[in-house]
C-alpha cells in the first residue's frame, strides 16, 4: 500500500480507489517517520460518518502506527449503491481490498455500523488481524430497537426529512443524560442539519445499510484476537449490556465503560475515547484512564441499570387516541422517560393490541403529543416506546421530565451496585 504524509486538510482530499471485483473501496492511507514497520490501524465509521470524523483518532494513532481509512459501497462517503449485499459480505471486501493492497494484518477499529463489519471480517479472517476495537455493537435483536430502525426506515420513504432527522438524533443521543454528556444545543442541531440534509444518495445508502442490518440474524463465530469493546455508560441505542454481551463471546475480550457518554462517545469524551484507542492499539495497559472503567466481560452485569430514569405523573389519567379506528382510550402513566412509557387502560378496549401503530399519547402540560409503539400488552397494560418525530415536541417532553414539580422518580440503582469492576 501506498502511504502519505497526513496534513488535517488532506482528510478533504479526494480518496483513492480500489476495485474488488465489482465493488469500490475508497481510502486514505497515511504513514509517519519511524511507524512505517509498523502494523497499520484501519477504521471503519458508523452511519453519518466521514473520514474527518476520524480526524482526532488519525493524529494521535499515527504517531505510532500507519491509519488506514476505508469505505465500502454504500459506507461514509461512498456512493456506490449495493443493496444486495449482507453483512457477511464486507467481512470478504474488507479482505479483498487489503490483499489487493499488499496488507498482511491490520489492527482494526469499528464504530457503530462499522463495528458489525469489523466484528465479522476478524471472525472471519484471523490470520489477517492483530487487534480489534469496536463500539456500540450488539448481537441481540431487540424488538425496541428493531422497532427503531423500521420507524426511520418508514419516515425516509415518506420523504419526511424533519421526522426522520429527529428520530435519528433522538436514537443517538441520550437525551435524560445530557446534563452528564455535556450534549449541547447547539451539537444537536447541527446533528440534525445534516441528517435532514441529506442528498438522494445518501438517503439510499442508509435505507440499504439499515436494511442489511435488519436482515442480519447475528454472527456465528466471534474474534480471537485481542479485543476491545468500549462504550458510552449511558449508550441507549447499543445497550451496555449488549456490549458486554459481545466481549463475552471474544477469547481474548475486554470491556470498557467511558463514563458520561452515549452512543456518541468518541465525540462526547474525546480525551478519555481517545486514551482508550491509542493505549489499546499500541498493547498498552487500560488502567488508570481517567473518565474509563475497565470490566472483566464475564462478570459485567448490566441488566437491571436503567439509562434514563422513569417518572410517574401525579396528574392522571390521560388520554391514548388511536388515529387508525379514531377512537380513544383513557390510560394512567404508570411510568414515563423520554424513550418510553408503561401505560394501564382504565377501561380495557380488546380493539387496542400490539398491532395498533398509529397510537399518539397526548400529554397537555407539555402542549403536544407523542406517537407511540406497544412492545408488550397484557389485559391492561401496556409497554410502549416513544417514536420522537418532532423537535420541538421533543424537547417540551425532556422539560416536562426535569422541570415539571408532580412527579414522582423512581430510584436507580448505581453501577457499582449492578457490575463486577475489576480492581
Amino acid at each position: 500500500m501506498r502511504f502519505s504524509t497526513y496534513t488535517p486538510a488532506a482528510l478533504k482530499n479526494a480518496p483513492l480507489t480500489q476495485m474488488v471485483g465489482e465493488y469500490k473501496v475508497e481510502f486514505l492511507a497515511y504513514e509517519s517517520v519511524g511507524n512505517m514497520d509498523k502494523t497499520p490501524v484501519m477504521f471503519l465509521g458508523g452511519a453519518f460518518q466521514s473520514f474527518a470524523s476520524f480526524r482526532n483518532e488519525v493524529e494521535q494513532i499515527l504517531e505510532h502506527c500507519p491509519v488506514i481509512l476505508a469505505d465500502f459501497p454504500s459506507q461514509g462517503g461512498n456512493d456506490q449503491l449495493a443493496p444486495e449485499l449482507n453483512m457477511e459480505d464486507y467481512a470478504d471486501l474488507i479482505a479483498g481490498f487489503l490483499r489487493a493492497q499488499d496488507v498482511p494484518t491490520v489492527q482494526l477499529m469499528g464504530v457503530s455500523y462499522g463495528s458489525a463489519m469489523a466484528t465479522l471480517f476478524a471472525s472471519a479472517y484471523p490470520d489477517m488481524i492483530d487487534r480489534l476495537l469496536i463500539s456500540g455493537i450488539t448481537c441481540f435483536r431487540r424488538e425496541s430497537l428493531i422497532t427503531l430502525l423500521e420507524d426511520s426506515l418508514t419516515l425516509l420513504d415518506a420523504g419526511d426529512m424533519d421526522s426522520f432527522a429527529t428520530t435519528a438524533v433522538c436514537n443517538l443521543i441520550n437525551h435524560n443524560r445530557m446534563e452528564d454528556t455535556k450534549i449541547g444545543a447547539t451539537y444537536r442541531r447541527l446533528l440534525f442539519r445534516q441528517i435532514a440534509r441529506l442528498n438522494d444518495n445518501e438517503r439510499q445508502r442508509y435505507a440499504q445499510n439499515t436494511r442489511r442490518l435488519l436482515r442480519f440474524q447475528g454472527f456465528k463465530g466471534f474474534p480471537t484476537c485481542e479485543t476491545l469493546i468500549a462504550t458510552g455508560e449511558f449508550d441507549n441505542f447499543t445497550l451496555p449490556q449488549e456490549n458486554a454481551a459481545v466481549a463475552r463471546q471474544c477469547a481474548k475480550g475486554t470491556f470498557a465503560v467511558i463514563r458520561n457518554a452515549d452512543h456518541l462517545a468518541q465525540f462526547e469524551q474525546k480525551s478519555a475515547s481517545m486514551e482508550v484507542v491509542c493505549r489499546f492499539m499500541t498493547g498498552q495497559s487500560l488502567e488508570g484512564i481517567n473518565g474509563v472503567d475497565v470490566y472483566d466481560p464475564q462478570a459485567f452485569d448490566f441488566a437491571n441499570q436503567r439509562l434514563q430514569g422513569r417518572f410517574r405523573p401525579m396528574e392522571q389519567p390521560y388520554t391514548l387516541t388511536d388515529e387508525a379506528t379514531g377512537k380513544t382510550h383513557t390510560v394512567r402513566i404508570e411510568n414515563i422517560n423520554f424513550s418510553g412509557c408503561e401505560l394501564e387502560q382504565i377501561n380495557a378496549d380488546m380493539t387496542l393490541t400490539d398491532a395498533s401503530d398509529q397510537l399518539y399519547l397526548e400529554i397537555p402540560e407539555t402542549g403536544h403529543r407523542y406517537h407511540v409503539r406497544m412492545l408488550v400488552k397484557d389485559k391492561k397494560t401496556m409497554r410502549c416506546l416513544i417514536l420522537q418525530r418532532d423537535m420541538k415536541g421533543a424537547e417540551a417532553l425532556l422539560s416536562y421530565l426535569q422541570d415539571h414539580l408532580l412527579m414522582i422518580r423512581e430510584n436507580q440503582p448505581s453501577m457499582e451496585e449492578v457490575a463486577g469492576k475489576l480492581a
